[in-house]
């Protein structure tokens, strides 16, 4: 899956081969218009506020893509009065910066290769759809244990066959596939290590472990997508489509925490629109909006509908060095007790 997606001549992100929106390979909640990024400018803005509004304040992103999320936050923080906030992309890919960079001209973005690379201090690490993209083993389990698929060749394709054994999965049928992801505790450990003061906004699609595990996802969550069709065969023309497979929060959560992080909520994507957004809202209300007014209130539709976004993403939010009061900031008002892991 590595070498699928991130090798530097033939991976499918690093060699610019993904494309988001409706004329490319699938849809993100920046595919829907500029409103996601304007409401993360606004959680940003509310934990600037929570750190004692910082001289020195980073905002950082990773997966950064086209760069078109960077753009709609930069707006968003411009529109309120901040533009002078630095903006930092994590990418180690130098064609995916030269892309970054013509959407983001004229900013004030700045570019690392590694999270090791920023600078130490105060503040906020945003992702949108990263923590799937990190690259993934399959676990499969033969009825008394599990292992894992490794791949060999066979001919002028690939084969999968069985690997070293895995032993802290609990007991499940013959068959029974579970993704476990390699390297996400290395990549929370780097950035709790720079943003000593601060915190991680992480908005991405997945589910707890019980949920994962439970029996009707026996075959995994793996999903490969080109042209907006779906397909469960990784090995089948690697490098010219994305893989991908839910984020197990759980182990998420267990990992951010055994590297200093502190886990403050999480919620499904239509309670966070909610609060995120509800002072937009009641700016809107009782009149009639005007075009663009029921643009933004599509949008949000879109963003939060149970059906498309809005119970299939989660928001989840972490702090380093910083105490966080409960309900804040706004996007995490409706988190309930239970969403509240320390």
């Amino acid at each position: 899956m590595e070498l699928a997606l991130y090798d530097p001549d033939g991976g499918y992100y690093a060699a610019g081969r993904a494309r988001i929106g409706r004329s490319g390979d699938f849809f993100t909640n920046v595919s829907v218009g500029p409103l996601f990024g304007a409401l993360l400018a606004r959680q940003v803005l509310e934990l600037r506020g929570m750190l004692g509004n910082p001289d020195r304040f980073l905002v950082v992103e990773q997966g950064a893509n086209d760069g078109q999320l960077a753009k709609d936050v930069l707006d968003g923080l411009r529109a309120a009065g901040c533009g002078d906030i630095p903006y930092w992309i994590v990418e180690p890919f130098e064609n995916r910066r030269t892309e970054q960079s013509l959407t983001l001209q004229g900013e004030n973005v700045r570019w690392v290769a590694s999270p090791d690379e920023l600078p130490q201090g105060s503040g906020v690490h945003l992702s949108n759809e990263l923590f799937d993209a990190l690259p993934f083993d399959i676990a499969e389990s033969n009825g008394s244990r599990w292992h894992l698929m490794a791949v060999e060749e066979r001919g002028d394709g690939f084969g999968f066959v069985d690997g070293p054994p895995v032993d802290h999965l609990p007991g499940r049928p013959a068959g029974f596939r579970f993704e476990v992801r390699r390297d996400q505790k290395g990549l929370l450990r780097s950035l709790a290590n720079r943003l000593t003061r601060g915190f991680l906004l992480i908005i991405d699609y997945g589910f707890e472990r019980d949920e994962l595990l439970a029996p009707h996802r026996s075959g995994g969550t793996l999903a490969c997508y080109k042209a907006h069709r779906r397909d469960d065969a990784p090995l089948e023309n690697p490098g010219r489509k994305d893989i991908t497979a839910h984020v197990d929060f759980t182990t998420l959560r267990e990992e951010a925490v055994s590297v200093g992080w502190r886990a403050e909520a999480m919620l499904d994507q239509h309670r966070f629109m909610v609060g995120a957004a509800e002072s937009l809202l009641k700016s809107l209300d009782g009149r009639l909006p005007d075009a663009a007014s029921a643009k933004i209130l599509q949008q949000w539709r879109t963003l939060m509908h149970p059906s498309t976004m809005g119970t299939q993403f989660r928001a989840a939010l972490f702090s380093n060095g910083v105490d966080c009061p409960a309900g804040r900031p706004s996007g995490f008002r409706y988190a309930r007790k239970s969403d509240r892991e320390d």
